[in-house]
């Protein structure tokens, strides 16, 4: 499999270049993944040979691209400090999603032909720091329901007390991109519920979207619009969880520190009730960082091909 195949090539990152103002940087990753399987399973068992168990690695992103874009929203965060600096999210394999604190909306394409914005139709209610985007393909059965463009988003502010927590930009023909308000999780009926970071989550049969509160899972089915309740369980990712269709798994970390690479089986939880949780199968992954060095945060990246990036947020000595 070579790095010319990736579905995606770049790592999209969104600094604070400060004064409310956002900077867009691609890094190609190709040079941190082996050119085959082959030359990745000879590099592993050379390693294993070796005595060692730490994972080895074959190049460097090296610096940090200058910034292709920087991004100014309308509508500062500063002038919210109660709401979110923004959302910002991959919307497809080019087109990038960004909004402000007041939710004006917007669709920057980042390739370089024609690489410009297109304006959106403002969200019916900004969302929360504590919030969760997801971005699901196209099926026939959302054809059938609504509209035909390849990708819906869909926003969730996982903050109970929000007045439109759930909202899906939908693509009609004749009212283009269009918000469309959702109901939201039953489990923000419960009192005891709390928002909290990195809330795990998961696409499964590519029509729902499975979440977690505290003490449940729920399902949400973006064909018939409706949410239902897995089972008395957990997902035990920390944020979202990918699906891996070569072995039938979601792929993600763990919830707790280190944050291990963790696997489950998703396919049969939205088929009735889930009464028993699926097994999960976790992969240390061995970083040796510095003595004066913690990890501080971790996120999974799905470059596309069977291929994913880990970024760790370290902190070293007084500063991140």
């Amino acid at each position: 499999m070579s790095c010319q195949k990736f579905s995606r090539q770049y790592l999209h990152m969104v600094l604070s270049a400060g004064r409310g103002l956002y900077a867009l940087s691609h890094v190609d990753v190709s040079r941190l993944f082996y050119p085959s399987k082959e030359e990745a399973k000879a590099a592993h068992a050379e390693d294993k040979k070796n005595g060692s168990n730490m994972l080895g690695g074959i190049g460097s992103a090296g610096r940090l691209p200058e910034p292709t874009i920087h991004y100014e929203p309308f509508t500062a965060a500063i002038s919210y400090p109660d709401r979110s600096s923004g959302v910002f999210a991959l919307f497809g394999k080019s087109n990038f999603f960004c909004s402000d604190s007041v939710g004006h909306s917007s669709i920057y394409n980042t390739e370089p032909e024609p690489q410009c914005f297109l304006g959106l139709p403002r969200l019916d209610l900004p969302k929360g720091p504590k919030h969760i985007t997801i971005c699901i393909p196209r099926t026939e059965a959302h054809v059938r329901r609504d509209s035909n463009h390849m990708y819906n988003l869909y926003i969730m502010d996982m903050d109970p007390y929000s007045q439109c927590s759930f909202e899906a930009l939908i693509y009609y023909p004749i009212r283009r991109w269009r918000w469309r308000q959702l109901p939201p999780p039953a489990f923000f009926g419960d009192a005891n519920y709390r928002a909290c970071d990195n809330v795990p989550f998961a696409v499964v049969d590519g029509t729902k979207i499975c979440i977690a509160s505290e003490t449940a899972t729920y399902y949400f089915d973006t064909v018939a619009f409706e949410w239902s309740k897995a089972g008395d369980w957990v997902l035990p990712f920390r944020a979202k969880a990918e699906y891996i269709p070569e072995f039938g798994l979601w792929l993600g970390l763990s919830a707790h520190k280190p944050y291990n690479l963790c696997s489950v089986n998703l396919s049969g939880v939205t088929i009735g009730s889930c009464d028993t949780q699926p097994p999960a199968q976790y992969v240390g992954q061995y970083v040796d960082l510095p003595g004066d060095c913690s990890l501080k945060n971790a996120a999974l990246v799905n470059m596309g091909s069977g291929r994913f990036c880990i970024a760790n947020l370290d902190w070293c000595g007084a500063r991140p």
